[in-house]
């Protein structure tokens, strides 16, 4: 598995992503009805797509994960996406087995070539309540992943598998051990 995307709830999906790619400097991949999605590419490590998706009464509030930009430099960076959990020590092996990124700092995530942003966990001023984060993580399975054995192995590290009702779909949506939602993409062959 490897850590894909960054998705956004958006009441205009195309403007916030607009916004975020002028901010960032990364390139279009969609732009189409569904929504919109800018990829970032860390030279010499990740390459992560920001997807926005159109969803009626998103509020843009940050919630529970944020992404925090680097504004000193030339040009503007994404240092860092943090996430709000109740044991940021116990959950970062949860992040790392899901994302591949390696731990860095008490509570941080990166690539493992040691560029990019760092994922980094946070202590939860609250528990998460019952609305669903706008913004959340997508993980895609790699050849040779089996998403049952993943979902079994995600419901072993103390996340679970959540039914949202939203009909069939390609990908399984899941929360972690905090409650915080993220979905597993099928691998892309």
């Amino acid at each position: 598995m490897f850590f894909e995307n960054v998705v956004f709830d958006a009441a205009d999906p195309h403007a916030l992503g607009r916004a975020w790619e002028a901010r960032l400097g990364t390139e279009t991949l969609t732009d189409d009805a569904g929504g919109y999605e800018t990829r970032l590419e860390v030279p010499g490590g990740p390459v992560l797509d920001l997807c926005f998706q159109p969803v009626a009464g998103a509020t843009g509030e940050p919630g529970r994960l944020r992404l925090v930009v680097d504004e000193t430099g030339e040009r503007p960076v994404l240092a860092a996406i943090t996430l709000d959990v109740a044991d940021p020590a116990a959950e970062r092996d949860f992040w790392a087995w899901l994302t591949g990124w390696v731990p860095v700092g008490a509570h941080g995530l990166q690539h493992p070539s040691s560029v990019g942003p760092v994922l980094e966990l946070r202590a939860e001023s609250a528990p998460k309540g019952a609305r669903k984060n706008e913004i959340h993580l997508d993980v895609r399975l790699e050849a040779g992943d089996d998403a049952d054995a993943v979902a079994r192995e995600i419901a072993g590290r103390g996340g679970a598998e959540l039914h949202l009702g939203f009909g069939d779909l390609p990908w399984r949506h899941f929360a972690d051990p905090s409650g915080n939602e993220f979905c597993v993409l099928p691998y892309r062959g």
